[in-house]
């Protein structure tokens, strides 16, 4: 093998192992990808298969599941009933993204008077009331169960430690209708719109005994907004203690 042979030989075999090299750098994420959060694997900093850690998405050993502390339907009208349910979130830095319920009616023989679902986002830390109104019925139902169905939970910036809604004032008054005024701060340097706000009305034994809902449809950054509930019928009483609960979309909060 003549040495002019040797020298070309060496050099297509320099320029091979260039290209080698340079298919292996280039092809790099195809032959080796990096850890992500949608590989089916449990890879880089997660904490399961695609949950945890870096990921959004968490694991399901790290949601607390939601919980029904307590349902019943309170008279609203002449043969109408409001149903309410209390739901207990121990969650404080991820939900869902819908939460589905479903109140289930009772008659005194244990026969299924009627069942009626609805939806919400979850409000962080704490206990927070579902509520559908103006239910038509023959008589009020002796027993009313709640059951719930949640979807896959994620990381939030909202915190229950900083709310970006805050409850400063509540009253209750009654002149020719019963009325319940409320006075929401928006602590956050965001617009809301459509924010669902909640009232309970809750007599000397701790029982709720009137419901009402409305909509508040815009709050300015760090706004402040008085929110009116009226009932159509005189209550019986009034209340001990007033719960007001905005059901604020915890995936709508900035962090700081």
């Amino acid at each position: 093998m003549s040495w002019s042979f040797r020298r070309k030989f060496l050099y297509a075999l320099v320029v091979l192992v260039m290209l080698a090299i340079s298919a292996v750098y280039f092809s790099r994420n195809i032959l080796f990808p990096a850890p992500s959060c949608n590989d089916q694997k449990q890879n880089g900093y997660e904490s399961g298969i695609d949950c945890g850690g870096v990921c959004s998405l968490r694991c399901v050993s790290e949601v607390s599941p939601l919980t029904v502390l307590w349902a019943k339907a309170v008279r609203s009208g002449p043969g109408l009933y409001d149903l309410v349910g209390m739901i207990n979130n121990n969650n404080i830095n991820n939900a869902s993204k819908e939460l589905v319920y479903t109140f289930t009616m009772y008659d005194l023989a244990g026969k299924v008077m009627g069942e009626i679902t609805g939806s919400t986002v979850a409000p962080l830390g704490g206990n927070f009331p579902v509520i559908i109104q103006s239910i038509p019925l023959k008589t009020i139902p002796t027993n009313v169960v709640v059951s719930l169905q949640d979807t896959a939970h994620y990381s939030v910036k909202e915190s229950p430690s900083s709310p970006t809604i805050k409850i400063v004032q509540r009253r209750y008054e009654y002149e020719s209708i019963p009325r319940v005024y409320s006075t929401i701060v928006n602590t956050k340097q965001i617009e809301i719109t459509n924010l669902p706000v909640k009232a309970l009305l809750f007599d000397d034994k701790d029982n709720v005994y009137a419901v009402a809902q409305t909509v508040v449809p815009y709050l300015e950054k760090e706004g402040i907004k008085e929110v009116i509930f009226t009932w159509n019928e005189k209550l019986p009483f009034t209340p001990t203690r007033i719960g007001i609960y905005p059901i604020f979309d915890p995936f709508d909060a900035i962090g700081y």
